[in-house]
């Protein structure tokens, strides 16, 4: 016996290093020690139960370290064996409350019932047994909470989570502060009050969560195996706070706790699984909020990566396969690639079969499901889709309780598959249920909660629909409502709150509440440049703006329907074109600033340079960039010299842009449309366009795209029949109504077109009809994609010489040839021998960006790529590879007179990024050039030499390039009159600039 004991001291040596944090090996020793205690006791040994406890205990700490399941058997099979030893001993209140722990673990991990019985069954009977308030106590008080609060997620009532709660604190209250034990039982606290507010939705036990797993982590030491789960629970919660109340910085704490967890949690541990899933529901919270494709793909590799971690039955596996599924579907809503819908379906469909009737999570797996239904039915059209979308919502709503945090957007999502299903069938009862679902669940979100602006976004749609049909439609005060809504709105992304204005100001304008309009559009499109990350990508920034397409058409319609042109104009400068004068801020000059506040210009154009550098540097060092250049904002401001400095220019500052002629804004709401002259010495004018109308722009478009995209044999021909039809209705119904209100002049006056929307996808400068006078007979056309952008070129000096650069490819790797460009570049190399030549494999990125910064003209003969789902991906396509749009708008060059891009679409814009204007043509502009030469779709290799070399001959020999938009026009009506049946051949060519 003497020696039995000896050896199980030693045991609980090694047993207290580990629990000091001194490092797993020392579980290894404990259990060795103590077998050799229970091999030198025998059965009859009254110490033996104590043995048996003892090790049991070292195999159970050493799962929840190592995470091997047959430590967890062993410990379950050992203490077993003591407490059936002296069932009614209270000696024995350690071995019961470590093998109810350990079937509690055992259910966690393989999902038996059985062994959550056992679990409360244990613990009860433990803390009947133990006396005093102490230590002991604690440890069982908290571990029966826990097995309580699983009860509750596997079908129990909301009397077993109160329980839980109940018993937990009383846990905390017993541990004294240096109390080992301590951190653990907070960690676990904070987790039942978290589940407490998902299911009750009480903000003040999200609150106490956080306070809770915060002193958790805090008494935790780096090297203690239970910190990464603490750090997760912690970011948990920091993140469900995001969800509620929209603070990013909770969202960014969530990511960091996770990921740091992740990064000190041992290989295979069991509890990977769950810390990868809940670090891929951050970042696809992130990307949810900004829009970062590289958020979602990390959600998505963690998210596989949890499941292939996960044993075939664990109780979690519904769980990961659903937050799988999710983000899977979302990486369909951005690449609209149907297979990925498809396999988010059989994972939530998945995860759905796996799930208990009875389980807490069952009613977000079934709403998850029918968003991704419902996602399919709105894509394909397949009526069974839709039918089994509204099914899965109505289970989800009626599985969840009043005051469940999750159903209002139940009742949001129920309600717009009764609007999908009003669309398909023109029920007009499924609207007004839809309404009533709507407006129940605003009715269910406090004031301040993230999603508000969701709800307030698809009530305004409804109401938008059912202005007509609705048996109920929206009276005033309804309207009065949804406004109040929306001007309420301080939380939620930026993107949602924008949505909420668009949808609810363009119903008040339909209404005829034209100034709530204008006050809630306008509001929308002030929050406008705050819907993308700063750090994102091109191509991720420019689709969340995409999400927006019509805010600008339908504020500039308001503002024109209360007769304030010049508003109108202002909304329209400050909602279209976000990236590009996110760049012209980047490189406003800092002359003045350097004269009056030397050291905050000084200080502003270093961290200008960190931020506009051709290789970024780290996010948390752009980060820092980021917040350093609005400190200095705030502080210029400050001065009453500037405070307008970077922020959007009035009407007043820009109307210069349009001297010597005459800006013409063309723009297309949903009940009007109207054109808006603009002159350096006039306030802006109104023309009314009665005859265009949103559903003409939009058919009128999808024909001008399917012809300008065609390649089939029949490509020419219905390009042939379908332009002409497109330049006479566009002159019927805008140009000629405008040309009509034009001052008349000798020669013809200048216009610069400045279209709205999908309205810039249309050759206004070519319109009418064949064989009649038409927009090239009356005015001399140029474009500019914002007065801001025109006025920009107009400021810059022209150019003191003129030197060229001309690329050419004849053959691309992987495109089809281009004889014409080479017969094209010796033409004009011919006129200017030292400008040099770069042809085929000479015309390489590097070569093209090392030669333009010497270049005060260049012409590039070559393909042209334009991605219209990502415009900044689309570029010039060289021999070694596409220079980028985004590449070239990071070019400052300082001379840059003429860029004569006779490539395909180096003007072309998508319908879904009609308004940020991102294409080759702006890019140039951005670089520098006070000129460029562009085209709106793809033309024919020999009419684009044919068109340079005319070009070329009639311009001046002068180093600046005054006369280009009047060389073009001569050019254009030279084009028509070789070849008037075909539009195609001469419309798409355009200028911008002065």
């Amino acid at each position: 016996m003497y020696k039995s004991r000896k050896l199980a001291e030693l045991g609980m040596d090694w047993l207290e290093r580990y629990r000091r944090g001194d490092g797993a090996d020392n579980l290894d020793q404990a259990a060795t020690w103590f077998e050799l205690a229970l091999a030198y006791t025998s059965n009859r040994d009254p110490e033996r139960p104590t043995r048996l406890t003892q090790l049991g205990l070292a195999h159970r700490e050493r799962f929840g370290a190592l995470g091997v399941l047959a430590d967890l058997d062993r410990a379950i099979a050992l203490l077993g064996q003591a407490v059936a030893s002296r069932p009614d001993d209270e000696r024995l209140t350690t071995a019961l409350s470590n093998l109810g722990l350990a079937h509690r673990e055992r259910f966690r991990h393989g999902g038996l019932v059985n062994d959550l019985d056992q679990a409360v069954q244990h613990l009860e009977q433990a803390l009947t047994t133990t006396r005093g308030e102490g230590p002991d106590r604690a440890a069982i008080l908290s571990n029966l909470g826990g097995a309580y609060l699983y009860r509750f997620e596997t079908g129990g009532s909301a009397a077993d989570l109160d329980q839980s709660i109940r018993l937990q604190d009383q846990a905390v209250a017993l541990t004294p502060e240096d109390h080992p034990r301590r951190a653990v039982r907070l960690s676990n606290l904070a987790s039942t009050r978290l589940t407490r507010y998902r299911h009750a939705g009480t903000t003040g036990d999200l609150d106490l969560a956080i306070d809770s797993a915060g002193r958790a982590v805090s008494a935790t030491s780096d090297s203690h195996p239970a910190l990464p789960q603490r750090l997760s629970n912690l970011g948990v919660a920091h993140r469900e706070r995001y969800e509620c109340h929209g603070a990013a910085a909770d969202l960014d704490c969530s990511i960091a706790l996770h990921e740091r967890a992740a990064s000190v949690l041992a290989p295979g541990h069991p509890e990977a699984p769950a810390l990868a899933t809940n670090l891929g529901i951050a970042y696809v919270e992130r990307f949810e909020s900004g829009g970062v494709l590289a958020d979602l793909d990390r959600a998505v590799v963690l998210g596989r990566r949890a499941l292939d971690d996960l044993p075939p039955h664990h109780v979690a596996r519904s769980a990961i396969l659903s937050n799988l599924g999710v983000a899977h579907q979302l990486r369909y809503r951005r690449s609209r690639s149907l297979p990925q819908l498809d396999h988010a379906i059989d994972l939530l469909e998945e995860a759905l079969a796996t799930s208990p009737d009875d389980h807490i999570g069952r009613p977000l797996v079934l709403a998850e499901l029918g968003n991704a239904h419902l996602d399919r039915f709105t894509s394909a059209g397949a009526p069974p889709d839709l039918k089994r979308a509204i099914t899965l919502y109505e289970g989800a709503v009626t599985s969840v309780a009043e005051g469940h945090a999750k159903r209002p957007g139940m009742l949001s999502d129920l309600a717009s598959a009764y609007v999908r299903h009003y669309e398909h069938s023109g029920a007009v009862a499924d609207l007004d249920r839809a309404v009533g679902l709507l407006e129940r669940a605003i009715a269910a979100v406090p004031q301040g909660h993230t999603t508000r602006a969701v709800f307030v976004s698809n009530l305004g749609h409804t109401r938008l629909l059912g202005l007509d049909t609705s048996a109920s439609p929206p009276d005033q005060k309804a309207l009065r409502t949804l406004a109040r809504h929306v001007t309420s709105l301080l939380a939620g992304a930026p993107s949602d709150r924008v949505l909420a204005g668009q949808s609810v100001g363009t119903l008040a304008h339909a209404m005829g509440a034209h100034d709530t309009a204008v006050q809630v559009l306008d509001a929308a499109l002030a929050l406008l440049p705050a819907v993308t990350v700063r750090d994102a990508d091109w191509s991720d920034r420019e689709h969340r703006l995409g999400d927006h397409l019509g805010l600008v058409s339908e504020a500039v319609a308001a503002h024109c329907a209360l007769g304030d042109p010049t508003a109108a104009v202002e909304a329209a400068e400050l909602g279209r074109g976000v990236l590009l004068a996110e760049r012209l801020d980047s490189r406003t000059d800092l002359t003045h600033l350097d004269q009056a506040l030397p050291d905050l210009a000084t200080a502003l154009r270093d961290v200008r340079h960190e931020l506009n550098r051709p290789t970024p540097a780290p996010t948390q060092e752009r980060a820092r960039a980021w917040a350093r250049h609005d400190e200095l904002l705030t502080e210029i401001r400050r001065d009453p010299r500037f405070r307008r400095f970077l922020l959007p220019p009035r009407l007043t500052e820009l109307r210069a842009a349009a001297a010597d002629g005459t800006v013409v804004m063309v723009n297309c709401g949903r009940r009007r449309a109207d054109a808006i002259l603009v002159t350096a010495g006039e306030d802006p004018v109104t023309v009314p366009l009665p005859d265009l109308t949103h559903s003409d722009v939009h058919a009128w478009s999808e024909a001008l795209l399917e012809a300008i995209h065609a390649t089939d044999g029949l490509a020419g021909t219905l390009r042939r029949n379908v332009l002409p039809k497109i330049l006479g209705w566009l002159w019927d119904t805008v140009v000629e109504p405008i040309v009509r209100a034009l001052p008349p002049t000798d020669p013809l006056p200048r216009v610069w077109w400045l279209p709205t929307g999908i309205l810039g996808l249309f050759p206004l400068h070519a319109a009418g009809h064949p064989g009649r006078p038409g927009a090239l007979d009356a005015v001399v056309s140029s474009y500019t994609s914002t007065l801001r952008t025109l006025a920009h070129a107009r400021t810059r000096p022209t150019a003191p010489t003129r030197r060229g650069l001309v690329v050419a490819l004849a053959r691309t790797p992987g495109l089809p040839d281009l004889p014409g460009s080479i017969a094209e570049a010796d033409h004009l190399h011919s006129r200017d021998r030292d400008a040099p030549l770069l042809s085929d494999q000479d015309a390489t990125i590097g070569r093209v960006l090392a030669d333009l910064p010497e270049a005060t003209w260049a012409h590039f003969a070559c393909h042209a790529s334009a991605d219209l789902a990502a415009p900044s991906k689309g570029g010039l396509r060289l021999h070694d590879g596409t220079l980028t749009i985004p590449e070239i708008s990071r070019l400052q060059l300082a001379d840059a007179e003429l860029a004569y891009l006779s490539a395909c679409s180096t003007a072309h814009r998508g319908r879904r990024h009609a308004d940020e204007s991102i294409h080759l043509a702006s890019a140039f502009q951005l670089a520098g050039f006070r000129h460029v030469i562009a085209t709106l779709w793809p033309l024919a290799d020999d009419i684009a030499a044919t068109a340079a070399r005319a070009f070329y001959r009639a311009l001046p020999a002068t180093p600046a390039a005054t006369a280009a938009a009047t060389t073009l026009h001569r050019v254009t009506l030279d084009l028509r009159t070789q070849h008037p049946a075909h539009p195609d051949l001469w419309a798409p060519l355009i200028h911008s600039g002065p």
